[in-house]
């Protein structure tokens, strides 16, 4: 799979429930300083997840930040993570931020969250539909918001493998 940058969104949800591991799907994950201290700084997160959080940057994660910060009009974790995207060149960002992703997308990046990881899981068999729906479940019963509409069709992908 290629490189991606991720925004903290992501990585919250997904250690949430202690599956921070389907990332490993992704060749290289960069994000920056600011979506670091975002994530491990962040108050909605136990002291379990911040370690699990702590372990996958310092294993997983490459710390970059962008010499220029692109004016979006996004929060700072956002802006700084997308203005690395387009800095490096890189094609993919991983993001459940409603408007971090509007941005992303004029500006021609190609986009996935944390229901699109899953399913890239599915589909490369590292996990079972029973499994893929179980941490929709998870997420949901974990903070986690998606709308009904986005859970339907979820759903019905996972179905359809």
């Amino acid at each position: 799979m290629e490189e991606a940058v991720i925004n903290s969104t992501v990585l919250i949800f997904l250690a949430k429930i202690g599956r921070l591991g389907l990332l490993q799907i992704y060749k290289k994950i960069s994000t920056t300083s600011v979506v670091r201290d975002e994530v491990l700084n962040g108050k909605e997160i136990p002291l379990k997840e911040k370690d699990d959080l702590e372990n996958f940057f310092a294993q997983h994660i490459k710390i970059a930040n962008p010499s220029v910060t692109l004016s979006l009009g996004l929060q700072s974790g956002e802006t700084s993570a997308i203005s690395l995207c387009k800095e490096k060149n890189l094609s993919l960002f991983l993001s459940d931020d409603k408007n971090a992703r509007k941005a992303a997308q004029m500006l021609s990046i190609n986009i996935t969250g944390t229901i699109g990881v899953i399913l890239e899981n599915l589909q490369r068999g590292n996990l079972t539909k029973n499994e893929a729906k179980n941490i929709l479940q998870l997420l949901i019963s974990n903070s986690c918001y998606i709308s009904t509409e986005v859970y339907a069709k979820a759903i019905g992908l996972i179905e359809g493998y």
